[in-house]
């Protein structure tokens, strides 16, 4: 017998709801916004919903840093893969900004993209320093970029993909 009422996410594997600010709920498919939200509880789910999107992007780099420092995990990216329904492109990204950057080394008041492009400057104080003006000068991450490495993209470490063979 099936449960007609049953989410279509299993709970053990899904958020279910979470109230970013009166009237607006986060659900595993988008957000459910009362018809009288105000703007300032518009605003709060606006920073909620990016602090929540930042902090997932942590922690994905996290927890596949993790499982590489592991070791005995065997095909841990192509589980990733099948998980996340990420790119490779986008998992090893994630990973190689959380390497770069351990918990206390990260600038909360800006984002994880800023840290990613921050990258590029090899020199760790000089790089803290990037992100530390760009918190107080409220920097982009586009500016970042350009900062630290003018016009080119950071290129993360060489990667192939244990499913296809592509090299990134």
């Amino acid at each position: 017998m099936t449960d007609d009422l049953a989410p279509a996410i299993p709970v053990h594997r899904g958020i279910g709801a979470l109230s970013l600010a009166d009237g607006i709920t986060l659900t595993p498919t988008g957000a459910v916004i009362d018809a009288d939200v105000t703007f300032e509880q518009f605003c709060t789910g606006l920073q909620i919903c990016q602090e929540l999107a930042n902090g997932a992007m942590w922690a994905l780099g996290d927890l596949l840093h993790y499982g590489d420092q592991r070791g005995d995990w065997g095909e841990m990216y192509t589980q990733a893969l099948e998980v996340t329904q990420k790119s490779y492109s986008t998992l090893t990204k994630a990973a190689w900004v959380s390497r770069t950057y351990p918990p206390d080394q990260r600038v909360h008041s800006v984002s994880w993209s800023h840290h990613r492009e921050a990258i590029s400057e090899k020199d760790p104080v000089a790089r803290h320093a990037l992100l530390l003006r760009a918190s107080v000068e409220g920097l982009s991450r586009e500016a970042v970029r350009e900062l630290a490495i003018g016009e080119r993209p950071p290129t993360p470490p060489s990667h192939t993909c244990p499913q296809c063979g592509h090299q990134w």
